[in-house]
Protein backbone atom coordinates (compact mmCIF):
# COMPACT_ATOMS: atom_id res chain seq x y z
CA UNK A 1 0.00 0.00 0.00
CA UNK A 2 1.72 3.19 -1.08
CA UNK A 3 1.92 5.96 2.26
CA UNK A 4 0.66 9.14 2.29
CA UNK A 5 3.70 11.77 1.87
CA UNK A 6 4.20 13.95 4.99
CA UNK A 7 3.01 17.22 4.93
CA UNK A 8 4.45 19.54 8.08
CA UNK A 9 2.90 23.03 9.25
CA UNK A 10 5.28 24.67 11.73
CA UNK A 11 5.00 28.34 12.97
CA UNK A 12 8.36 30.32 12.10
CA UNK A 13 8.08 33.09 14.67
CA UNK A 14 11.94 34.07 14.03
CA UNK A 15 10.86 36.04 10.91
CA UNK A 16 9.72 39.62 10.72
CA UNK A 17 8.94 42.26 7.84
CA UNK A 18 9.79 45.57 7.33
CA UNK A 19 7.50 47.62 5.56
CA UNK A 20 9.62 50.50 3.24
CA UNK A 21 7.14 52.77 1.97
CA UNK A 22 7.17 55.71 -0.86
CA UNK A 23 7.37 57.05 -4.05
CA UNK A 24 11.60 56.34 -4.20
CA UNK A 25 11.17 53.28 -2.59
CA UNK A 26 12.21 50.75 -5.29
CA UNK A 27 15.17 53.50 -6.35
CA UNK A 28 16.35 53.63 -2.46
CA UNK A 29 16.60 49.54 -2.02
CA UNK A 30 18.03 49.59 -5.69
CA UNK A 31 21.25 51.64 -4.28
CA UNK A 32 21.68 49.76 -1.53
CA UNK A 33 20.94 46.42 -1.73
CA UNK A 34 22.61 43.12 -3.85
CA UNK A 35 19.49 42.45 -5.94
CA UNK A 36 18.38 44.05 -9.35
CA UNK A 37 15.25 45.53 -7.28
CA UNK A 38 14.01 46.85 -10.52
CA UNK A 39 13.10 43.59 -11.73
CA UNK A 40 10.36 42.89 -8.62
CA UNK A 41 6.84 42.72 -9.38
CA UNK A 42 3.56 42.16 -7.44
CA UNK A 43 3.57 38.12 -8.61
CA UNK A 44 6.99 37.24 -7.64
CA UNK A 45 9.65 38.38 -4.54
CA UNK A 46 13.36 38.67 -5.00
CA UNK A 47 15.93 36.68 -2.75
CA UNK A 48 19.04 39.59 -1.80
CA UNK A 49 21.88 40.98 0.98
CA UNK A 50 22.30 44.26 2.04
CA UNK A 51 26.20 44.84 2.88
CA UNK A 52 28.77 47.12 4.36
CA UNK A 53 30.92 49.01 2.22
CA UNK A 54 33.88 46.40 2.78
CA UNK A 55 30.68 43.76 1.42
CA UNK A 56 30.26 41.99 4.33
CA UNK A 57 26.55 40.51 4.47
CA UNK A 58 24.93 42.48 7.25
CA UNK A 59 21.19 41.01 6.58
CA UNK A 60 19.62 38.70 4.04
CA UNK A 61 16.20 38.93 2.83
CA UNK A 62 12.93 37.84 0.46
CA UNK A 63 11.47 41.31 -1.25
CA UNK A 64 8.21 41.81 -1.86
CA UNK A 65 7.03 44.31 -4.81
CA UNK A 66 3.25 44.33 -2.95
CA UNK A 67 2.20 47.74 -4.92
CA UNK A 68 3.94 50.97 -6.31
CA UNK A 69 5.72 52.83 -3.73
CA UNK A 70 5.52 49.79 -0.90
CA UNK A 71 7.65 47.03 -0.79
CA UNK A 72 8.16 44.08 2.42
CA UNK A 73 11.11 42.38 3.27
CA UNK A 74 10.64 39.65 5.15
CA UNK A 75 14.31 38.50 7.43
CA UNK A 76 15.14 37.59 10.59
CA UNK A 77 13.96 38.80 13.35
CA UNK A 78 16.89 39.13 15.49
CA UNK A 79 18.61 41.39 12.52
CA UNK A 80 15.31 43.32 11.77
CA UNK A 81 15.85 46.19 13.85
CA UNK A 82 19.57 46.53 13.30
CA UNK A 83 18.76 46.63 9.22
CA UNK A 84 15.72 48.94 8.93
CA UNK A 85 17.92 51.70 11.54
CA UNK A 86 20.70 50.98 8.45
CA UNK A 87 18.41 51.59 5.93
CA UNK A 88 16.89 54.67 7.32
CA UNK A 89 19.61 56.85 7.27
CA UNK A 90 19.14 57.13 3.77
CA UNK A 91 15.29 56.87 3.30
CA UNK A 92 14.57 59.79 5.13
CA UNK A 93 16.60 61.32 1.87
CA UNK A 94 13.86 60.28 -0.41
CA UNK A 95 11.48 60.81 1.64
CA UNK A 96 10.88 56.84 2.14
CA UNK A 97 9.66 55.44 5.34
CA UNK A 98 11.02 52.61 7.25
CA UNK A 99 8.34 50.72 9.45
CA UNK A 100 8.09 47.24 11.61
CA UNK A 101 4.99 45.62 9.50
CA UNK A 102 2.82 43.28 11.89
CA UNK A 103 2.94 39.90 9.93
CA UNK A 104 3.14 36.60 11.41
CA UNK A 105 4.70 34.00 8.86
CA UNK A 106 4.01 30.04 8.91
CA UNK A 107 5.64 27.06 7.09
CA UNK A 108 4.78 24.52 5.09
CA UNK A 109 6.88 21.66 3.89
CA UNK A 110 6.32 18.51 1.79
CA UNK A 111 4.48 17.12 -1.27
CA UNK A 112 1.19 17.70 -2.73
CA UNK A 113 0.61 20.57 -0.73
CA UNK A 114 -1.17 22.39 -3.72
CA UNK A 115 -3.88 20.06 -3.32
CA UNK A 116 -4.08 19.71 0.81
CA UNK A 117 -3.33 23.20 1.75
CA UNK A 118 -4.42 24.68 -1.33
CA UNK A 119 -7.85 24.01 -0.40
CA UNK A 120 -7.71 25.38 2.75
CA UNK A 121 -6.45 29.09 1.15
CA UNK A 122 -8.87 28.66 -1.96
CA UNK A 123 -5.49 29.55 -4.66
CA UNK A 124 -1.95 28.72 -4.87
CA UNK A 125 1.63 30.04 -6.04
CA UNK A 126 2.62 28.20 -9.64
CA UNK A 127 6.61 28.62 -9.63
CA UNK A 128 9.98 29.58 -7.54
CA UNK A 129 9.52 32.58 -6.04
CA UNK A 130 6.16 33.28 -6.86
CA UNK A 131 3.91 35.16 -4.24
CA UNK A 132 -0.50 35.36 -4.32
CA UNK A 133 -2.39 37.13 -2.22
CA UNK A 134 -5.44 35.28 -0.83
CA UNK A 135 -7.18 37.46 1.37
CA UNK A 136 -5.39 38.32 4.12
CA UNK A 137 -3.01 35.90 3.50
CA UNK A 138 0.16 35.93 1.43
CA UNK A 139 1.45 32.51 -0.04
CA UNK A 140 4.82 32.31 -1.17
CA UNK A 141 6.68 28.83 -3.07
CA UNK A 142 10.40 29.40 -1.66
CA UNK A 143 11.90 26.43 -4.03
CA UNK A 144 12.14 25.01 -7.25
CA UNK A 145 10.69 21.57 -6.99
CA UNK A 146 7.42 23.18 -4.81
CA UNK A 147 8.00 21.40 -1.33
CA UNK A 148 8.29 24.54 1.18
CA UNK A 149 6.06 27.29 0.75
CA UNK A 150 5.17 30.49 3.67
CA UNK A 151 2.31 32.13 4.14
CA UNK A 152 2.31 35.26 5.90
CA UNK A 153 -0.75 36.89 7.64
CA UNK A 154 -1.86 39.07 10.19
CA UNK A 155 -1.89 38.28 13.93
CA UNK A 156 -5.81 38.01 14.11
CA UNK A 157 -5.36 35.24 11.33
CA UNK A 158 -3.03 32.88 12.46
CA UNK A 159 -4.71 30.82 14.63
CA UNK A 160 -7.87 30.14 12.38
CA UNK A 161 -5.02 29.41 9.36
CA UNK A 162 -2.82 27.12 11.37
CA UNK A 163 -6.14 25.21 13.02
CA UNK A 164 -7.44 24.63 9.29
CA UNK A 165 -3.72 23.73 7.82
CA UNK A 166 -3.50 21.12 11.09
CA UNK A 167 -6.22 19.11 9.26
CA UNK A 168 -3.93 18.07 6.33
CA UNK A 169 -0.28 18.73 7.63
CA UNK A 170 1.33 17.50 10.74
CA UNK A 171 2.94 20.04 13.12
CA UNK A 172 6.17 20.08 13.79
CA UNK A 173 8.90 22.21 15.14
CA UNK A 174 11.16 24.98 13.27
CA UNK A 175 13.76 22.56 13.33
CA UNK A 176 12.25 20.90 10.13
CA UNK A 177 12.20 24.43 8.70
CA UNK A 178 15.82 24.96 9.03
CA UNK A 179 16.46 21.36 8.21
CA UNK A 180 15.01 21.70 4.82
CA UNK A 181 17.16 25.29 4.79
CA UNK A 182 20.66 23.04 5.65
CA UNK A 183 19.84 20.47 2.94
CA UNK A 184 18.81 22.80 -0.08
CA UNK A 185 22.26 24.94 1.33
CA UNK A 186 20.11 28.09 2.10
CA UNK A 187 21.83 30.77 4.60
CA UNK A 188 19.89 33.40 6.15
CA UNK A 189 21.63 35.66 7.91
CA UNK A 190 21.49 36.43 11.70
CA UNK A 191 22.71 38.52 14.40
CA UNK A 192 25.91 36.44 15.30
CA UNK A 193 26.91 36.38 11.63
CA UNK A 194 25.69 39.56 10.41
CA UNK A 195 28.97 41.26 9.02
CA UNK A 196 31.39 38.08 8.51
CA UNK A 197 31.03 36.83 5.33
CA UNK A 198 31.22 38.12 1.38
CA UNK A 199 27.87 37.03 -0.67
CA UNK A 200 29.96 34.42 -2.42
CA UNK A 201 31.13 33.14 0.85
CA UNK A 202 27.56 32.06 1.00
CA UNK A 203 26.45 31.34 -2.12
CA UNK A 204 24.16 34.23 -2.77
CA UNK A 205 25.84 34.08 -5.91
CA UNK A 206 24.51 31.00 -7.50
CA UNK A 207 21.39 32.65 -8.13
CA UNK A 208 19.35 36.33 -8.33
CA UNK A 209 20.39 37.62 -4.91
CA UNK A 210 23.91 39.21 -6.10
CA UNK A 211 23.49 40.81 -9.63
CA UNK A 212 26.57 41.42 -11.61
CA UNK A 213 25.12 43.52 -14.09
CA UNK A 214 23.10 46.24 -12.09
CA UNK A 215 24.79 49.96 -10.64
CA UNK A 216 26.23 50.79 -7.56
CA UNK A 217 25.09 48.96 -4.07
CA UNK A 218 26.64 49.61 -0.72
CA UNK A 219 29.94 47.40 -0.89
CA UNK A 220 29.77 46.61 -5.06
CA UNK A 221 33.44 47.52 -5.68
CA UNK A 222 34.68 44.75 -3.23
CA UNK A 223 31.92 42.12 -4.32
CA UNK A 224 32.55 42.52 -7.51
CA UNK A 225 36.16 42.57 -7.03
CA UNK A 226 36.14 39.22 -5.77
CA UNK A 227 34.19 37.71 -8.29
CA UNK A 228 36.19 38.79 -11.15
CA UNK A 229 39.74 38.37 -9.34
CA UNK A 230 38.65 35.31 -7.52
CA UNK A 231 39.83 36.06 -4.00
CA UNK A 232 36.87 33.87 -2.24
CA UNK A 233 38.92 31.36 -0.45
CA UNK A 234 36.11 30.35 2.15
CA UNK A 235 32.88 28.50 0.53
CA UNK A 236 29.97 27.18 1.87
CA UNK A 237 29.46 23.52 2.55
CA UNK A 238 27.56 20.91 4.28
CA UNK A 239 28.27 18.79 6.92
CA UNK A 240 26.93 16.25 8.83
CA UNK A 241 27.54 14.18 12.55
CA UNK A 242 26.73 13.09 15.41
CA UNK A 243 25.85 15.40 17.74
CA UNK A 244 24.04 16.03 21.21
CA UNK A 245 22.85 19.45 20.29
CA UNK A 246 23.11 22.02 17.22
CA UNK A 247 26.12 23.98 17.13
CA UNK A 248 24.62 27.49 17.04
CA UNK A 249 25.48 29.91 13.93
CA UNK A 250 28.56 31.39 14.71
CA UNK A 251 30.04 28.48 16.75
CA UNK A 252 33.37 27.51 15.33
CA UNK A 253 34.71 24.66 13.64
CA UNK A 254 38.32 22.84 13.74
CA UNK A 255 40.38 20.42 12.32
CA UNK A 256 43.23 18.18 14.49
CA UNK A 257 45.16 20.55 16.67
CA UNK A 258 45.39 23.47 14.90
CA UNK A 259 44.25 27.15 16.99
CA UNK A 260 42.77 28.90 14.09
CA UNK A 261 39.19 28.11 13.13
CA UNK A 262 38.88 25.99 9.69
CA UNK A 263 35.24 27.41 9.97
CA UNK A 264 32.46 29.09 10.99
CA UNK A 265 28.72 27.54 11.41
CA UNK A 266 26.29 29.62 9.56
CA UNK A 267 23.02 27.00 9.89
CA UNK A 268 22.45 23.47 11.77
CA UNK A 269 19.46 21.53 12.34
CA UNK A 270 18.82 17.76 14.24
CA UNK A 271 18.77 14.95 11.51
CA UNK A 272 17.06 12.41 13.38
CA UNK A 273 18.25 11.26 16.78
CA UNK A 274 22.04 12.46 17.48
CA UNK A 275 22.55 13.22 14.78
CA UNK A 276 22.54 16.79 13.37
CA UNK A 277 23.46 18.33 9.62
CA UNK A 278 24.85 21.63 9.30
CA UNK A 279 25.91 24.67 7.01
CA UNK A 280 29.15 25.97 7.48
CA UNK A 281 31.54 28.29 5.54
CA UNK A 282 35.12 26.51 5.24
CA UNK A 283 38.58 27.73 5.03
CA UNK A 284 39.99 25.84 1.09
CA UNK A 285 42.19 23.20 2.82
CA UNK A 286 38.89 21.86 5.00
CA UNK A 287 36.78 20.89 2.34
CA UNK A 288 39.54 19.23 0.17
CA UNK A 289 39.44 15.35 -0.22
CA UNK A 290 41.53 13.65 2.46
CA UNK A 291 41.36 16.69 4.94
CA UNK A 292 40.49 15.47 8.17
CA UNK A 293 37.00 15.65 10.03
CA UNK A 294 35.69 18.96 11.80
CA UNK A 295 35.00 19.53 15.33
CA UNK A 296 33.01 21.62 17.54
CA UNK A 297 34.14 23.11 20.94
CA UNK A 298 31.86 20.11 22.34
CA UNK A 299 34.15 17.36 20.40
CA UNK A 300 31.25 16.77 18.40
CA UNK A 301 32.67 15.38 15.00
CA UNK A 302 31.46 16.73 11.90
CA UNK A 303 32.09 15.36 8.00
CA UNK A 304 31.79 17.28 4.69
CA UNK A 305 28.89 15.91 2.60
CA UNK A 306 28.34 18.21 0.15
CA UNK A 307 31.34 20.20 -0.78
CA UNK A 308 30.98 24.00 -2.46
CA UNK A 309 28.56 24.44 -4.78
CA UNK A 310 28.61 28.45 -6.38
CA UNK A 311 29.80 28.34 -9.99
CA UNK A 312 31.07 31.51 -11.14
CA UNK A 313 30.35 32.32 -15.00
Amino acid sequence: MQTEPQRIVTALDEYAFIAVEGALALKLLQGQLTCDVNGAAPERVIEGAYCTPKGRVIASFVLWAAAPGRVLLRLRQDIAETTASVLARYAALSRVTLRAEPLICTGLLGEGLEQTAGKVLGAWPLGPLAIVTIGEHQVLQCDATGRRFEVWSPAHAVSPLREALRAHCVEAPASSWRLALVREARVEIVAATAGEFLPQMLDYDRGEAVSFRKGCYTGQEIVARARYKGAVKRRLCRLAGAAARCPAPGDTLHQGDAARAAGVVVESAPAGEARVELLAVLAEEAWQEGAPPLTTADGSVFEVVAGPCAILD
